[in-house]
């Protein structure tokens, strides 16, 4: 069944019709348009308003502003309640800047793409969600259980719902409403929603909500930005027109931008960062400090070099590849009916962050592999089912020992993409042994309890011996293809016969019915283990 699309009234700005658009006022941007930056309530706007603060001194932006030629002017800003109230201002000129997810510029498109000089030109990346979104859960326990069923979202979290639509046996029904959260408590019949990490700790009670205190009965956090770390993209386009007519203005605007990410990473720690200043201008109160904290703390930055990264089409979590693996889960959800073109960031950061002094990515730490591992190994097959996020599998044959990159690139290849995608998650490279030989000792040849004993462990070992291959493989196939992996993201877990594809039957494997089922036995799984409850798998934050 074609899933079914809810739009309410408030989105009608952002997915209307061409007839709707027509009735937003269009005008032309000119050399002379004020260049204002916009922000909205989320964490990476800190960066912008902290760039404005002059308490002490010129401001950063004050500092940054100036034009290859030498040419000083001035970087405005201009606070929106949210990322849908941009859109006539965008189109208007009142700002020449909109600040949009990769999803969102997708669902904009029919309306900016329809004359040259509002097309939006993607020129900087504020980097990704990391903590501050969650996906909760009526009644279910494994992501898994999302698969052909319906998911609550708002455009700016969309990513996050077409990334996990496209983890999913079946396509979801994905949902654009204004309020997932309201919705989801009002909603009995709606089993998911996509909501800030904050609304989903109330709504769950910080674990499973019973319906008292503002709590939804049964409902629960299945995984959050944490883990799905590359998957939710802040970033600023800027109007075709205002960038042919002010280029100088835009590339010093984002040389700026550069600067202000750096000062602000450096000022974070030295905890000198004046977050009641930013709550004021970006939430519009000053009261809203914590909030604003909570906010920051919800996202990362990327660094010059992640800058780089996500301009360069190949690269993996670039623009291009967010956009088109975006698309396609689109139309597959029925959201639009065929890809859209969308313009490349044109601007060459490297040469933009020439006074950038870190030029290095900007990453969190990574996970203590001991924990991890020991962590998993302490999880019941049930447990492992239900903190899965996405898995890939390979088989092999009978006594292989080594996994050919060229028989297995393509499946190493998704194994890896799923490793940049969750970044925060584990990769569990749990290799399995077939059981129809320990089968036949046991029932065919009475092993007594020693034998059974001894060869489970072998069998243990040898499946471990299989997946520190395929991580050698793995990690080979990363050099080749130039991908940036994190090695203590990455486990092994020699599984034996612990989890036989057909089940369990009086305490043994059930044998195998067909010789398909036998073949598939043997098998690697990249696993993609969420992890966020387990504290003592990360190491600490050193980034902030």
């Amino acid at each position: 069944m074609r899933p079914i699309l809810f739009i309410v009234p408030a989105l009608a700005s952002l997915l209307a019709t061409g007839a709707v658009a027509q009735d937003l006022a269009v005008r032309d941007c000119r050399a002379d348009s004020a260049s204002i930056l916009p922000m909205v309530p989320a964490g990476h706007d800190a960066i912008t308003a902290h760039a404005t603060d002059d308490l002490l001194g010129p401001s950063i932006f004050q500092r940054h502003s100036t034009t290859r030629d030498g040419v000083d002017f001035t970087i405005e800003t201009r606070r929106f309640d949210d990322y849908d109230a941009q859109l006539p201002a965008y189109l208007g000129c009142e700002t020449p800047y909109m600040r949009v997810t990769h999803a969102q510029m997708t669902l904009l498109a029919e309306q900016t793409e329809a004359q040259d000089k509002t097309r939006m030109v993607p020129v900087f990346f504020y980097g990704w969600s990391n903590g501050a979104d969650a996906l909760v859960a009526r009644d279910f326990d494994a992501l898994s259980d999302l698969s052909g069923r319906a998911v609550a979202t708002t455009p700016a979290r969309l990513d996050f719902a077409l990334q996990l639509a496209l983890d999913a046996e079946t396509m979801p029904d994905i949902r654009l409403v204004d309020t997932p959260a309201e919705s989801f408590a009002q909603d009995a019949g709606l089993p998911f929603a996509i909501m800030s990490t904050p609304r989903a700790e109330v709504l769950t009670a910080g674990g499973v909500g019973t319906g008292a205190e503002g709590s939804v009965a049964g409902a629960q956090q299945l995984v959050t930005t944490t883990s799905a770390n590359r998957v939710i993209g802040d970033l600023l386009v800027v109007r075709a027109d205002y960038l042919e007519q002010n280029s100088d203005k835009v590339r010093a605007t984002v040389r700026a931008l550069l600067k202000a990410e750096e000062l602000f990473r450096e000022d974070a720690k030295k905890q000198v960062v004046d977050f009641q200043r930013a709550a004021e201008m970006v939430l519009g109160d000053a009261a809203l400090e914590d909030e604003m904290q909570t906010l920051w703390r919800g996202v990362e930055t990327v660094g010059l070099n992640g800058q780089v990264d996500w301009s360069t089409a190949s690269a993996p979590r670039s623009f291009r590849s967010v956009v088109n693996s975006g698309q396609t889960a689109m139309v597959k959800a029925g959201l639009i009916p065929s890809a859209v073109a969308l313009t490349d960031p044109p601007l060459d950061y490297a040469t933009l962050g020439d006074n950038i002094w870190d030029k290095r990515r900007v990453k969190a730490s990574g996970f203590d592999q001991d924990a991890a591992t020991a962590a998993i190994k302490a999880m019941s097959n049930d447990d492992i089912a239900e903190s899965t996020i996405a898995a890939v599998t390979i088989l092999f044959e009978p006594n292989q020992a080594q996994f050919p990159i060229e028989d297995y690139r393509t499946a190493f290849e998704e194994a890896l993409d799923k490793s940049q995608i969750y970044a925060g998650a584990i990769l569990s490279i749990e290799a399995h042994s077939s059981y129809l030989g320990y089968l036949k000792g046991v029932l065919k040849q009475d092993w007594p309890p020693t034998r059974q004993k001894r060869e489970l462990a072998s069998l243990r070992n040898t499946s471990t011996a299989r997946a520190l291959a395929v991580r050698d493989a793995l990690v080979e196939t990363a050099a080749t293809l130039g991908y940036d992996i994190d090695n203590s993201q990455i486990t092994i877990n020699g599984r034996g016969i612990e989890d036989p594809l057909g089940g369990f039957c009086n305490d043994l494997p059930c044998p195998p019915k067909t010789e398909e089922e036998w073949q598939n036995s043997r098998r690697v799984v990249f696993r993609v283990i969420g992890m966020e409850s387990e504290a003592e798998v990360f190491t600490p934050l050193n980034e902030w």
